[in-house]
Order: C-alpha cells, then structure tokens, then sequence
C-alpha cells in the first residue's frame, strides 16, 4: 500500500490527536533544535502531523476522457500564428498554463467549465505547435472519478532527471487538493493522479512552476519541487480564510510536507493569485493580499529555511494586485496591476533591496517569463494582448507588441494569459465562448541535440556534436556545460541548422550531463539539452581459462628449476601476468 504522511509546519503550541506520536516526536524536535536555524527555534515552530495517511483509496481514477479530432471540427484551419487549441467540447475554458516536456513537446492545460457545477481538465500536447491540424489530434478532456468541479490546474516540467510532466490542481466538490504525475504526458492512461487525504477546506488554487528540485532541510527524504496551494487553513487555535500553504512534493509521488502561512510575519492571508519561481538553488514567490492590496516577496533557501511563514527572505514591496515573479541569476522582477496600470519592481541582489515601482503602462492581469536573462512581460489591455520585454533586469521596457490576431476579443480576469518560452496561451471569445488559443512568444531557438558516445575512459578526448535550428532563421550560438564544472562558453555566430563538433576530456571517474542549449540574435536562448556520459571504475579481470593453463605448466617448472634459476622465477611472474586485460565495466 502506497502511504505518505502529510506534515505542516505552523506557529504555536503543539496539540495533536496522536498523542503517541507527538510525544514520540518531542524527541526528534530536541535533536532538531541542535541543527535547525535560529529562526525555526525562537519562532517555537511546531510540526503539525496529520492522523491521515495517502493510500491506494486516494490515487484517482479517470471517469472520463473525451477526445477530439479534425473529424468533428468545423473551424477552419488558422493561416497565422494564433492557433486555436479548445473549444471542440461545449463549454467555457479557462486558466490556461503552458510549459514544454523534456522532448521539446509543447504541453498546455486548462480550466474546462462544462457547467455550473461541473468542471474538468483540458490538456493538448503538440511538438510542432504552428500546425493546427496537429492540436486537433492531440486533445483530451478529462473528467476524474469522484470529482465534479475540477478547478485550477497548472502545469509544470522539473530538471529533476527521472521526472516528468506534473499538474496540480483543487477539488472544490470534495474540498482536497491532488496532483497528476505524466510518465507519458502524451498518453492519458499511464498517468497518475492522487489527491493528499488531509483535505483541503474551502480551496481557491494550486499552482506550480517550471525549474528546480530540492531537498526538504526538516525531512530529507522528501526531493522534489515546490508548489502552492490557497484554502481555508483550520487548525489548533488557527483559523485561516484564504491561506497560502507552499507545498514540497516528493518526486516519488508518495511524499509531501505543506508549510502553511499563520501571518506571525508578512500578512498574506487573505491571499490572492500566488506565483513562484523554483531556480536551481531557491525558489522566489510573490503574493498579494486581497484586503490590502499589499504585494509580498518571500524567497526560500532550502538550506537555511524551508518553512514559508518563517524564511528569513520576506518584505513587503508594493501597492498592487496580481503579481507575477521572474528570476535569474541574483536578479528577481515582479510585475503587478496597480490604478490601471501595468508596474514592476525589481532587485538586483536577490531580493536584499527593491527598486521604486516602474510604470510598463495601462492594462490588467499581467505575467512574466525570464528567458536567460531577457525577460518578457505579458498583459491585457482593452481586449487585446500585449508583450513587452527588458534586457536590464526590469529598469526599462519595450514598446508594446500586441500578439492576438483579432482585437478586443481577449478576456480580461484573473490567470487569463501564461507565458513561457514554449510560447503564450490566453483566453479568447471571439466564438461566444471562452476558448484557449496559442501564439508564439518571439522566434526561440529550438532545443539542440547532442550526439556522441555515451561513455569513455578517463583522459581521453571525446567528439560531441551540437546542432540547433531557428523558428525565424537567426543565426544562433552554443553554449555546452560539460558536467565537470567546466564549460565552453558561447560560440558562435553559426547558421540556423549548422551544428558545432566539440571536444572534451574528464579526468576523474564519475557520470556526468552534458548540457547545451542555443541563443538567436535577439539573445532568446532554448532550453537545455542533455546526454549522460560515463566514465565508469576500471576492473583488473583475468583470462581465468588461459591462466590455469599455464599454472599446470609453471606447476611442473616449479618443481624442477626454481630453487636454482631466478631467471626462469622471473619469467614465471610474466607468464602469470600475460594477456590479462583491463576492461571498462
């Protein structure tokens, strides 16, 4: 039986139902108080475990899958570069969220509204996402066993090599909050979905981002990435309208520990429109209060502290609604809607100092998208979609570039656009519905692949070849990390579709990835690319058969020669020796 116990992180005195297992626990919390940061002791954090077990009752099966293909779409095909990707169901589609799978297929989920009290999921998968035809093929509606109102699913690709695609979302009939783990996101039935037993009461959000993996510095078996949930936190003396609880979910599927937000710090709660930003080492997020109107910045370092109500990395930086985060490097941007307009504030020292806010201009509900180091920032104003982007770390901002097709038809409310490199999907009504549509976010240089071998021997120069193409025929750069903490640097310019042969040497005995991506001349750079290559532990293995041969005949010298002739000793310590190979394993 799958089991996974759900722990919380909160304020306050420690009060269980399990009195067994709290005692049992004191234990462990005096150890911890050897090793834990002085913010996790003063604040008399206590560890909140709930009686409740994740098992095979809660891994949810799917009721129903709809699937939609060009056969029963009357649409026509679009002739641009704003494609149509739902509304082949009755009903009205919202919150989209996109992201792309290690395979270069882009991948998008949504809201799917098919009453007022029936919602479900949407999820369409395309690796060429200008072909229209090819969404039509690629489509599916799921509804899940025992859920009717499926709400708010988000989409997310971690670097964690042995994971895949996974959304999460709310149930509000049933007042719980699950994930879905995708093997396969390209075929339905190998995923996985599950809902965490401890309820969610009265649930508003999940959401989840792109990036890294982390370990949990209070459980260490738990690795995976962070996520947030918004409900009703009700707990010992707390209780909590609208509560951010920032969620670590183990990428074994059968682990989790939520850290809810008891407001002795910030005040986040009522909580509105969380974001998050998970970077190799931390994570940044950003939250609004939806009484205040108050935008909090909360960073969390994993080795410092994981716990969201206490991390040290807290401050309040603007007046506002609807954030959106974007990091790289030490850089972290948020832009916001405040009194019309379209702001951002931003830190060059993650997040130590903020600027004063930036005005980017008028509109509603934007999102924001680092690609290396550029950043691209999405909103809505008047009906229409609008991208705007910074090369300096948000200080200044491009003229607007409106990106949908037909104006005024773009839906303005909350979550209503998500943008990514794989591209950008919002809300549209041009059909007297709330449908999904597609368009491309700049012309992004596709993932490269490498080729090469797969393992060698220590010291030795290895060929690997690099190759990348242009969506708009830019000449391109590479960039190869080979593993080791060495790399090469950008070269280039080369030709869109010319790939690079670059050489190599590792001298200590290990497994490494080599990664590389590619740069346009806008200084849109692709996602990485990776190959394992091994340098495995020799192994001394002897040709037994030959060497029991030859010890009948050095048996018989021994006997006869050995005690006068120390030229013949030394050639028997050679005859031992010869022909035993040394063999890469």
């Amino acid at each position: 039986m799958l089991t996974a116990i759900i722990s919380y992180l909160c304020g306050g005195e420690k009060i269980g139902k399990n009195k067994l297992f709290l005692e049992a626990f004191v234990v462990f919390a005096v150890v911890l108080m050897l090793v834990l940061p002085s913010s996790a002791v003063v604040t008399n954090s206590t560890i909140k475990t709930l009686d409740i077990l994740w098992n095979e009752k809660n891994r949810l099966e799917i009721k129903e899958a709809k699937t939609w293909s060009k056969e029963n779409i009357s649409l026509p095909i679009s002739k641009n570069s704003v494609i149509q990707i739902s509304g082949w169901t009755e009903g009205d589609d919202r919150r989209p969220a996109i992201t792309r799978d290690e395979k270069g297929c882009v991948f998008i989920t949504y809201q799917h509204d098919e009453g007022l009290f029936s919602s479900s999921a949407g999820f369409a998968y395309n690796s060429e996402p200008l072909d229209q035809e090819a969404w039509w093929d690629n489509g599916v509606i799921i509804s899940l066993q025992g859920i009717e109102i499926l709400y708010y699913p988000d989409t997310a690709k971690c670097d964690h090599p042995d994971y895949s695609l996974m959304n999460v979302f709310v149930a509000i009939d049933i007042e719980e909050a699950g994930g879905i783990y995708m093997p396969d996101p390209t075929n339905y039935e190998t995923w996985e979905i599950y809902t965490w037993t401890s309820g969610a009461p009265e649930p508003e959000l999940a959401q989840i981002s792109d990036g890294g993996w982390y370990q949990d510095k209070y459980y260490p078996e738990i690795i995976g990435p962070f996520n947030f949930y918004i409900y009703r936190e009700i707990y010992d003396v707390y209780d909590i309208n609208s509560c951010p609880i920032f969620f670590h979910t183990g990428i074994d599927g059968e682990s989790g520990v939520g850290y809810f937000d008891a407001q002795s710090e910030e005040q986040t709660a009522p909580a509105a429109d969380p974001d998050i930003i998970n970077l190799k080492d931390v994570t940044h997020t950003s939250v609004y209060n939806r009484d205040s109107e108050k935008i909090i910045w909360k960073k969390i370092d994993p080795t410092v502290e994981t716990d969201y109500e206490f991390t040290p990395f807290q401050a309040t930086v603007a007046d506002g609604t609807n954030p959106s985060i974007a990091a790289f490097d030490s850089n972290v941007v948020i832009v916001y809607a405040h009194n019309g307009n379209i702001k951002c504030v931003y830190s060059s020292d993650d997040g130590d100092s903020w600027s004063n806010p930036v005005t980017i201009g008028a509109g509603g509900f934007p999102d924001i998208y680092a690609q290396g180091s550029k950043l691209y920032a999405g909103y809505v104003n008047k009906g229409n979609l609008y991208i705007v982007t910074s090369k300096d770390g948000g200080a200044t901002w491009s003229s607007p570039e409106q990106k949908n097709d037909i104006d005024g038809t773009v839906v303005e409310e909350e979550n209503c656009i998500d943008v990514h490199s794989a591209g950008i999907v919002f809300i549209d009504k041009r059909n007297d519905a709330y449908n999904i549509f597609y368009t491309t976010l700049a012309t992004v240089p596709k993932i490269p692949t490498i080729t090469g071998p797969s393992n060698g021997k220590p010291n030795r120069e290895y060929d690997f070849t690099v190759s990348s193409t242009d969506t708009g025929g830019s000449n391109i750069w590479y960039y190869i990390d080979w593993g080791d903490d060495t790399n090469s640097g950008w070269l280039g310019p080369y030709a869109s579709g010319t790939g690079i042969t670059e050489s190599h040497t590792w001298s200590s005995e290990a497994i490494f990835t080599i990664k590389a991506k590619a740069k346009n001349e806008d200084e849109t750079e692709s996602d990485w690319a990776n190959l394992k290559f091994s340098t495995p532990r020799t192994k001394l293995i002897i040709n037994t058969i030959n060497f029991f041969e030859r010890f009948q005949l050095i048996y018989q010298l021994l006997k006869t020669q050995i005690s006068s002739n120390l030229s013949l000793f030394i050639l028997i310590i050679k005859m031992l020796t010869l022909n035993n190979e040394n063999v890469y394993k």
